[in-house]
């Protein structure tokens, strides 16, 4: 094996047709005579570019990561928007809450 490889990981949660749904893949960058982790890096802003920061309205998480065949994060970025209830604060007891 001539040249390095390196994997770009993408992750999407976004809504089509009305339904959210993930979509995730890992592309593998190993060709012959080019600098893949070049070419994984440019995958991986072309990705964020594309989806992430509110680019596209339908999506509200990115995840995008460059590892290697080590496993090794080289290069990583959440964009995390999805809506989340705040959990209700839990009420400190009372005498008349507290059970003996």
């Amino acid at each position: 094996m001539a040249n390095e490889v390196f994997f770009l990981h993408r992750i999407r949660h976004y809504q089509k047709n009305g339904e959210w749904t993930w979509d995730k893949g890992i592309e593998v960058k190993d060709a012959e005579g080019v600098d893949n982790f070049e070419a994984a890096k440019q995958a991986y802003h072309a990705y964020l570019g594309a989806y992430a920061y509110g680019h596209d309205a339908d999506t509200d998480y990115v995840a995008c990561y460059i590892t290697d065949l080590m496993g090794s994060r080289l290069m990583w970025e959440v964009w995390d928007k999805i809506p989340r209830v705040e959990p209700k604060p839990t009420p400190e007891p009372t005498p008349e809450t507290v059970q003996e």
